[in-house]
C-alpha cells in the first residue's frame, strides 16, 4: 500500500459526527504492513492504532485439527486423508504457517487425486513440496545448526497482523 493510500486511509477515519465515528478501520496485513506504519510519513495514523495482533504460526497438533475443519466444511466425513509420515513433512514444510499449510494441502492432495488414490503420502507431499517455492526444503537447511535454523523460521515466518483504527 502506497503512502499516499495511506494518508488518504488516515484523512477517512477524520470522519465523524458529534457522537462517534463514522467509519471504523480493519487491516490486516503482512510483516511488510508493519513495516510500511513504522514510516514517519504516516506516524499520524500509527497513532491511531488502538489494538494489534501478530497471529504466529500454528503447532503439529493445530494444524491437524486445522485441516480436519476445513476438510469437514468442505464436506468431507471419512477418516484421514493425510499419511502419518505426510502430515510430518507438511508441518516442517510450511513452518505452521496457514497459507503454505493451504497449498501444500491442495497441491498433495491433487496429486494423489491424479494417481487414484483417497490418501496423500509421502510422495505427493514431497511432490508438492517441491511444487512450492516457500516450502522448498533444500539439503543446506538440513545440515544448519538447531539455532540458525531456529533464527531462520523466526526471520521467515509469515504472521497476520490485526490492526484495528479509531
Amino acid at each position: 500500500m502506497p503512502i499516499e493510500t495511506m494518508e488518504a486511509l488516515r484523512l477517512l477515519t477524520n470522519l465523524e459526527t458529534e457522537k462517534q465515528k463514522l467509519l471504523q478501520v480493519i487491516l490486516f496485513g503482512q510483516p511488510e504492513l508493519d513495516d510500511r506504519l513504522n514510516d514517519k510519513n504516516v506516524r499520524q495514523l500509527k497513532q491511531r492504532i488502538t489494538f494489534s495482533y501478530n497471529l504466529k504460526p500454528i503447532d503439529r497438533e493445530g494444524m491437524e485439527l486445522y485441516l480436519s475443519h476445513r476438510l469437514g466444511v468442505a464436506g468431507y466425513k471419512g477418516g484421514n486423508v493425510f499419511e502419518v509420515k505426510a502430515m510430518k513433512k507438511l508441518f516442517k514444510a510450511s513452518r505452521g504457517i496457514p497459507r503454505l499449510i493451504n497449498i501444500l494441502s491442495h497441491k498433495s492432495m491433487m496429486s494423489a487425486y491424479g494417481q487414484g488414490t483417497k490418501f496423500v503420502d509421502v510422495k505427493n507431499m514431497c511432490a508438492a513440496i517441491k511444487d512450492t517455492e516457500d516450502a522448498q526444503l533444500t539439503n543446506s537447511n538440513r545440515k544448519k545448526p538447531a539455532w540458525l535454523a531456529i533464527l531462520s523460521s523466526v526471520i521467515i515466518v509469515s504472521f497476520t497482523a490485526f490492526v484495528f483504527l479509531r
